[in-house]
């Protein structure tokens, strides 16, 4: 059986290298991606698989087809796409300027949507296994104060897996997403960073500690997985249980 060809969006740090390393781990060849060269990522993944980078704004609508144009050159073809790309870049509501909104959600929506788009033009009639993964998050459901713009950008990402499940399933392409709680990435270091933010964080979460991009990598190879066949639309929270935890009643010290 060939080796799965998966091209992964914003793979050379945090939650996207570490998708890139457990489909590496897994023996996938690699597209992999971000808006700046990375030759450490690059050397890192190249050391376990067949890996290439490709330089592209997935903010942009060219730079999101142009990814997939280029990914299919080098690799021969697609299996799976990882729609991982994103930013964060909220402030007070008060202060939140329409140039924030924007590059919000032309990152976070408009680069999966239309790579997604480009993706799907690549997979031939009847072809088996073709999927897309989407990185939401749980603010895809649960919303936090001063996050506007970031939520309303996750909870379409959850709407778009749903809705490109249904568009594309006739096609045999599957579209599901993983939806990471708090994990500690380069995107949130300097909030966990704050004063008192960690402990407060981590005493909320039911398994007690802070999410490892780690913990995200083998869901989301699972997903893109045969043993995920009968699975689309859907949205896999890893999260250690924020979403199931209730507000609870025993008063804190």
């Amino acid at each position: 059986m060939a080796a799965p060809c998966v091209c992964i969006t914003g793979a050379t740090q945090g939650i996207g290298l570490a998708i890139a390393e457990a489909f590496a781990r897994r023996g996938a060849r690699l597209a992999i991606n971000s808006h700046q060269p990375d030759d450490a990522a690059l050397a890192r993944l190249s050391a376990l698989t067949e890996c290439h980078f490709i330089q592209a704004d997935l903010s942009t609508v060219t730079g999101a087809r142009q990814l997939i144009e280029e990914a299919f050159a080098k690799l021969g073809r697609l299996d799976t796409l990882v729609n991982n790309a994103g930013t964060f870049r909220d402030t007070d509501f008060e202060t939140l300027s329409e140039a924030s909104f924007e590059a919000t959600f032309n990152l976070n929506v408009r680069g999966y949507l239309f790579a997604a788009q480009a993706f799907a033009a690549k997979v031939t009639p009847g072809r088996e296994g073709a999927s897309i993964v989407c990185v939401g998050s749980t603010n895809s459901l649960a919303a936090e104060k001063n996050s506007v713009v970031y939520d309303a950008s996750k909870g379409a990402v959850l709407m778009l897996i749903r809705s490109l499940a249904v568009t594309l399933a006739a096609r045999g392409i599957r579209v599901n997403g993983v939806g990471p709680g708090i994990v500690e990435t380069p995107l949130t270091a300097k909030g966990l960073s704050q004063p008192g933010v960690l402990a407060a964080l981590t005493a909320q979460i039911p398994l007690g500690r802070i999410g490892q991009p780690v913990d995200i990598g083998a869901a989301a190879v699972f997903l893109a997985s045969p043993e995920a066949s009968y699975i689309t639309g859907q949205m896999l929270y890893i999260d250690g249980g924020i979403l199931a935890n209730q507000m609870s009643w025993e008063p804190r010290p």
